[in-house]
């Protein structure tokens, strides 16, 4: 049998275990990984192949209806998600009539993370709320809510779970009567990402599971990575009883109960979507954005790699809101940057973004960390652009450059980090090489306008999803799986505090465990926030935040951000 190894199309059915006539040849891991991109070569039964996007403006959410009562007093729900930080309560799971009784179990405006039951009477009936926060919105978390009220220990009724380890600190505590009947598993509407008819969620879900009769522990659903120590999926084993499920939101063919929502833990328990989309372009809700890395070749096309994935950073924005997962943003009524959660010191990369209304001079390039984000996009020192108007900018110098754009006309960006070259693309076409010598990374993208009583709004692409138009040769999509296996954790430096309990937000490259600000040594969640890729200040106090510049030391660090789970605080 002839091997035909040109776009992945070599092997012409998906073999559990491919054989000598149906895959012959010696296949290197290129080969294996467009093979697998292609669908043509299976892939490890733990790998995480895609996320389902929740957009609360949207009313985005799944529901079903057990038509069997299972075991009330006894299930788990394991659920690896990205947030967002909206700032209102994000509802994960919730079992729930448009009265009491009802299970709810989500994310608070704060960060904490919380599993309510309230009886019939209206009376709360348990509820447990974390003390440690969880407002790391650039990379993933998996939570796990394990229930037992049969247990004769009252404290081991309810147990929550991150990242593999226990929650064992609670702002607000109370644990469920003995064999009490709560209504997840009765014959009542479920939802997933809201509550009856509001607390929608904002953010990523994925490797969803339901198991109904067991309290599990985490090992049920995910492993520590030898080689990284990440805390990473694994496919649950055992049975799933009555109303289990497993989603795993494979099938984008539709948005039905038989395709996004199928249930693929073979009990047949599909969920049903509402208002989602899988069209192509900036709504598809289908994404690469996962809890995991995994190899598989980037031939530019977007879409392809298995990683967690770039967004805009929602912690470094002034006027702006951000949206549909951190990939849209409307900036507001004034000057403004967003920045997004990526750093690039090194590399070849290429992303793409498209302004769906401009109010001004809308602007687009790379800025560095100490970037202002009150000022457009190349008017201050630390920022380049290409404008709508044509002219490139830099330190509110501007020049001629390429074509115009304007609405709907998609913008591609391409970075070299390594040769410090910035280039730009108007729908497909080449403008050349805007700006060269950027070597003193880390570069991020940047997307702005200038506009004054007015706001604009645009979409992002960071490779998640197919690219409209090929990234040129080499140059890859913005996510962790692409990043140096040996990067550095930036260890000190300085920041430009504002004095406010929303302080700056400060890119590392991973995971600072133990820090001191002007020489003052750090309490995680209360002078600041430890976060997968950096730190976030959350102090006013001119000992951690002062106007002006401020220092930073690391002694200890965790992993690198191409590793890194979402942060908990404290």
């Amino acid at each position: 049998m002839p091997i035909d190894r040109n776009g992945g199309q070599y092997i012409t059915a998906n073999p559990q275990q491919p054989t000598q006539s149906s895959a012959p040849g010696i296949w290197d891991i290129d080969e294996q990984g467009s093979a697998q991109a292609a669908g043509r070569w299976p892939l490890p039964p733990n790998v995480v192949q895609r996320s389902l996007r929740f957009n609360s403006a949207d009313s985005a959410y799944l529901d079903r209806t057990p038509t069997s009562v299972g075991n009330r007093r006894i299930w788990t729900f394991s659920i690896w998600t990205k947030l967002s930080g909206s700032f209102d309560d994000s509802f994960l799971f919730a079992g729930s009539v448009s009265s009491p009784p009802y299970v709810l179990a989500g994310v608070t405006g704060g960060g904490a993370l919380f599993i309510d039951y309230f009886s019939s009477a209206g009376v709360l009936g348990w509820r447990k709320v974390s003390t440690s926060l969880y407002r790391d919105f650039s990379a993933w978390y998996h939570f796990l809510f394990a229930i037992d009220t049969t247990q004769g220990v009252a404290d081991d009724r309810i147990k929550l779970y991150v990242n593999g380890s226990q929650i064992t600190s609670f702002s607000s505590s109370t644990n469920p009567s003995l064999n009490v009947e709560a209504t997840i598993n009765n014959t009542v509407i479920h939802n997933i990402g809201r509550y009856i008819t509001g607390g929608y969620m904002d953010g990523y879900m994925a490797e969803v599971n339901l198991i109904d009769g067991q309290a599990l522990t985490p090992s049920s659903f995910g492993q520590t990575d030898a080689q990284t120590g990440q805390w990473i999926p694994q496919v649950y084993s055992g049975s799933y009883g009555t109303n289990g499920f497993r989603l795993q939101f494979l099938d984008n063919s539709g948005t039905t109960a038989t395709t996004l929502g199928k249930d693929t833990s073979g009990m047949g328990n599909n969920w049903t979507p509402n208002n989602f989309s899988v069209a192509a372009g900036s709504g598809n809700d289908s994404l690469r954005d996962v809890p995991m890395n995994y190899y598989s070749p980037d031939n530019g096309l977007g879409g392809e790699v298995i990683g967690n994935y770039c967004t805009l950073n929602p912690l470094r924005v002034t006027t702006a809101t951000l949206t549909n997962g951190n990939l849209e943003t409307s900036t507001g009524n004034t000057a403004t940057k967003v920045l997004a959660t990526l750093g690039m010191s090194s590399g070849k990369w290429y992303w793409e973004f498209s302004f769906t209304n401009i109010a001004g001079d809308g602007a687009c390039g790379i800025a560095t960390g100490n970037s202002s984000s009150t000022a457009h996009v190349g008017n201050d020192a630390d920022s380049w652009s290409y404008r709508a108007d044509g002219l490139k900018g830099n330190n509110s110098v501007v020049t001629a450059y390429g074509a115009t754009w304007t609405t709907n006309d998609i913008i591609g960006v391409s970075f070299d980090a390594d040769a410090g070259s910035l280039s730009f693309y108007k729908n497909g076409v080449s403008q050349g090489v805007a700006f060269t010598g950027l070597t003193s990374g880390p570069y991020f993208p940047a997307f702005g306008d200038n506009a004054s009583g007015a706001s604009s709004t645009l979409w992002t692409n960071f490779g998640q999803r197919p690219f409209a138009y090929t990234a040129p040769s080499g140059f890859k999509a913005l996510c962790t799986q692409n990043l140096p296996w040996s990067g550095t954790i930036t260890t000190s430096g300085t920041f430009t505090g504002n004095a406010s309990t929303d302080g700056p937000f400060v890119y590392l490259n991973g995971i600072p465990t133990a820090m001191t600000i002007n020489g003052n040594a750090v309490t995680f969640g209360t002078q600041a926030d430890k976060l997968s890729n950096g730190f976030k200040v959350r102090s006013s106090s001119a000992s951690y935040n002062a106007s002006g510049s401020n220092t930073y030391s690391v002694s200890t660090t965790g992993n690198q951000f191409s590793k890194a789970n979402a942060q908990a605080n404290p």
